[in-house]
């Protein structure tokens, strides 16, 4: 059997954001060390000083390029990226226990991301509060509950909560989650409070996969999967195809300063 090790995070969970979105990248064991070498020459080409963050996206034309690398190489790569954005007001059991609304949806894309890969799967989450200690342990148990429903042969075989700076998938998926939940936010409040670096990362990306935004759900697909919840929200604002376009180029130190100036 194949073995997977997927990465996972989660972005927009404090009061005042209208949506979260939890993202996974699921790596073939076999490409691990690549994969790591390729995030590393992608940092190292940015400039950027300490974790890989979507949060210090702010005022560089290569914190920017760095999320595009990022994306175009999880394209071109046999690394899959699957997202589960969450509208929180139409979710009634986020009104009643965030927490276990939380996990909940947590259990279902780790469900939904490794249904395909009849894979022995090892989950690294990035480390969150919880109210119980043993959480990865509930997660594992409901999950593979889940997949044992279905036609697969996919197994959790272990979930561990981890520190985002001592792994490159961790740092990896925070920027793809950050990125999808920031645009599904924008979405839902257009004048929400953004730096530009973010706004343009947003626009580049989303051409990238042939769209004019990251607040989108997909078609099914095995590697790039975006899938609104609760069932109310798929489709909107529309359901697209992933038509990947590697045309898209980085942008400039000239080019952001220019976007900068035109949008004091």
């Amino acid at each position: 059997m194949d073995e997977i090790f997927a990465f996972a995070d989660e972005s927009g969970t404090s009061k005042g954001c209208p949506c979260y979105t939890i993202g996974i990248i699921a790596i073939p064991k076999n490409y691990f060390a690549e994969f790591n070498q390729k995030i590393s020459d992608i940092y190292d080409k940015s400039g950027l000083q300490g974790e890989i963050k979507w949060e210090k996206v702010r005022k560089s034309a290569g914190q920017i390029n760095l999320c595009i690398d990022i994306l175009r190489f999880i394209l071109i790569s046999p690394v899959s990226f699957h997202a589960i954005a969450v509208f929180k007001q139409p979710y009634r059991k986020w009104h009643s226990n965030e927490e276990a609304a939380f996990y909940t949806t947590y259990d279902f894309l780790i469900r939904e991301s490794s249904r395909s890969k009849n894979a022995k799967i090892t989950v690294f989450a990035d480390q969150k509060s919880s109210s119980y200690s043993k959480q990865n342990e509930v997660m594992q148990i409901v999950t593979n509950h889940m997949l044992a429903k279905l036609p697969t042969s996919s197994k959790v075989h272990h979930v561990a909560m981890e520190d985002s700076k001592y792994h490159w998938g961790l740092q990896t998926v925070d920027i793809l989650t950050g990125a999808v939940n920031s645009s599904y936010q924008l979405f839902f409040n257009p004048s929400a409070q953004m730096q530009l670096a973010k706004k343009i990362a947003i626009s580049k990306m989303a051409s990238l996969l042939g769209w004019d935004s990251l607040a989108y759900d997909t078609m099914p697909n095995n590697d790039f999967n975006i899938w609104h919840f609760p069932l109310e929200t798929r489709a909107i604002p529309a359901t697209k195809q992933v038509i990947p376009n590697f045309s898209i180029a980085n942008i400039s130190r000239e080019e952001f300063e220019y976007y900068m100036r035109i949008n004091k």
